[in-house]
Formats: structure tokens, C-alpha cells, sequence
């Protein structure tokens, strides 16, 4: 049975004494704390990584795929799918209010997954074309009717740099403020997702995790202490048109911390990378082999060779693993256009 605090004969009144509001600070006496049992439904994914009334962050560098794993959550909320490794406990409804994609890239995206069963479940914003106004009362009024109508369980601002002016720690606190004061309250609080950017990398820097890698977030450190779960993810090689990604999770207030994983990005979502070098992406960026234009070159200037000896010499010149080797010469891989092809053997085009 669930513990409540004892409430006052008269309960707080709003600004007309006529309508109860809820208290802005309620005490627990130790023993209701100890009885404590949670609502059904209140953990949605994870080891209580999300939970509705709590804040979380998916971090990272532009491009790394961020809006993706958003876009991925309201799927796995809607049909009960894992959401990159983390169990989904039941199904739930998610809201995105998103600022950057219009409905050309948004009709992209959603193009290349099965819409089927998702329709009473997700919702995305276009970008609104005045920006994230928080504070003004029309835009307050749209979502607001937004939200009572869909009864988000949860909702996803992406990117948090469009509902503050700058960085400072002011700026922070007033939109979260002004986030709070929009969302609903009591039993139909949503989880309240944040997308947020990591700075530039430094030069040699490791971001291959631990606590230490959720302070790469940029801006104040609000948008580290206030959310209770962080996820980061970071390119899994240093290759701009490498799809690997790894997921860190460097905190969870309130549950246990998942572990890190890898997985390649494509256009229906992410797909397990067990084929991920962890010792290549363990080094620092400087020291991370990358196959060039001019390895292949080098593998390939005798002429047609078969393509598991090709793999093997790239291996070796580059020092990488034979996944890697043969990933760089796939058919649809990065130097496609600098392959030929008959049968089981390959040559090089310049």
C-alpha cells in the first residue's frame, strides 16, 4: 500500500481560494519513506533509467545520431522493443518537440520504419516558425492543449540549445523552469527527455566512458545534476562515414548504470555492432587506424586480387581486425566508387 503524507484540513488554495492546487513541498516521516511503493507504470525503460516525472539527457556531438535514438524511443514506447540494449517495461506514449527537422526530412525518417501500430502513440512537432517561445502565452496555450490532448507519458525537447539564449547557468535554470511550469503535474508528470550537444573534442581526448565522460555536455552544470539519468553517445571510429556508434551511460540516480554497447546507425534505427573493435576505440584519436584512400591503393596496385587476400593485406597494412578490413571494401562501403568487382575478385579505380 502506498504511503501518503498526511494532509492539512484545509489544502492549499490557488490565487482565487477556491480551487485546491498541490502543495509546492510535502515531508515524509522516515517510516512512510521505508513503505514507500511505487505507482504501476511509473519506471518506462531501463533499470528506472526513464521515469515519468524525472529528467533525462541523450548527449552528443552533432550528427552522432541523437534525434535517432529519440525517434527510437518513442518506437520502442509504442511497441514494447528494447530501446538500445535497455528493456522496455510497458507501453507508453511519447511526445517530441523537436526545432530542426521540417516534414521533408521528417517524412524521411519515418519513411524507413513501419509506421504500423504507432499511430496513437507518437507525436512530433515541425519546427514551430516563431522558435521555442516558452514564456509566451499563445505558445504556452498550443501545447498545452497539445499535451491534454495526447497525454504524453513522455516528452522529448530536441535540441535544448532552442530553449536557451546561451549557456549560462540563469538561462538553464529559466528554462527548466519554464519546461516544468508547461508539463503536467501530479499523476500525469511525463518524463521529460532532453537532447542535448557535447562540446568539440580535444585533441587525444578519450571519451570511451565512465562519470567523468557526462561533463563533456555543454553549457552549465545544471544539465548535469538536475536530470537522473544521462545517456551519451560518441562515434565509434573517428571515420565520418563510419555508421558505429557507442552508448555510454555515465549516470542513473536511481538504478543501477547500463553498461557500454555498440551499434551501427542506420536509417530503421540501430542494430547490435558485435563486430565493434573495442581495443581500436579504446585508444586515443590520434592513434585510431583509419583505412584511406591510399591503403586500398596500396593493397590493390597488382591488380584484381580475391577479396579475402585483399581483406588480409588491409588488415595487416593498417593494423585493424578483419571485420573492419572487409567492411571498408563492401560493396556499399566508402570506396565503392574506387572498386571493381567480378565474382569473388576486386581491383582498384582510381
Amino acid at each position: 500500500m502506498r504511503i501518503h503524507t498526511p494532509q492539512p484540513e484545509t489544502q492549499p488554495h490557488g490565487a482565487n481560494g477556491d480551487k485546491p492546487r498541490e502543495p509546492r513541498i510535502r515531508f515524509f516521516a522516515p517510516s512512510e519513506l521505508r513503505d514507500y511503493q511505487t505507482d504501476n507504470g511509473l519506471v518506462l525503460c531501463g533499470n528506472a533509467h526513464l521515469m515519468r516525472g524525472e529528467v533525462f539527457v541523450i548527449g552528443g556531438e552533432p550528427g552522432v545520431g541523437k534525434s535517432r535514438a529519440a525517434t527510437q524511443l518513442a518506437i520502442a514506447g509504442a511497441t514494447g522493443r528494447d530501446w538500445l540494449g535497455l528493456k522496455v517495461h510497458r507501453q507508453f506514449r511519447t511526445m517530441i518537440v523537436q526545432t530542426e527537422n521540417g516534414r521533408y526530412r521528417l517524412q524521411q525518417e519515418f519513411a524507413a520504419v513501419n509506421c504500423e501500430g504507432l499511430e496513437d502513440w507518437i507525436r512530433v512537432s515541425e519546427p514551430p516558425p516563431y522558435g521555442l517561445t516558452l514564456s509566451h502565452p499563445e505558445f504556452i496555450a498550443d501545447i498545452g492543449a497539445a499535451l491534454a490532448d495526447f497525454r504524453p507519458d513522455c516528452v522529448i525537447l530536441d535540441p535544448w540549445n532552442a530553449a536557451t539564449k546561451d549557456s549560462k547557468q540563469g538561462d538553464y535554470s529559466e528554462a527548466f523552469d519554464a519546461l516544468r511550469k508547461l508539463l503536467p503535474t501530479g499523476a500525469d508528470k511525463p518524463a521529460l527527455g532532453i537532447v542535448a550537444h557535447t562540446r568539440k573534442p580535444q585533441p587525444n581526448e578519450k571519451r570511451t566512458g565512465g562519470t567523468g565522460i557526462m561533463h563533456l555536455l555543454a553549457g552549465s552544470y545544471l544539465l548535469t545534476s538536475v536530470p537522473r539519468s544521462i545517456f551519451i553517445m560518441v562515434r565509434g571510429n573517428e571515420d565520418e562515414t563510419d555508421d558505429s556508434v557507442v552508448w555510454l551511460n555515465p549516470k542513473n540516480s536511481n538504478g543501477e548504470h547500463a553498461a557500454r554497447s555498440a551499434w551501427h546507425r542506420t536509417l530503421e534505427g540501430f542494430t547490435p555492432a558485435a563486430d565493434f573493435d573495442w581495443n581500436d576505440f579504446e585508444k586515443p584519436p590520434a592513434e585510431r587506424k583509419t583505412v584511406t584512400l591510399e591503403h586500398l591503393a596500396e593493397v590493390l596496385d597488382g591488380g584484381k586480387l580475391e577479396l579475402k587476400e585483399a581483406a588480409h593485406r588491409l588488415a595487416t597494412l593498417v593494423t585493424i581486425n578483419g571485420t573492419s578490413a572487409y567492411r571498408a571494401l563492401a560493396a556499399d562501403g566508402k570506396f565503392s566508387a574506387h572498386i571493381g568487382r567480378e565474382g569473388r575478385f576486386i581491383w582498384f579505380i582510381p
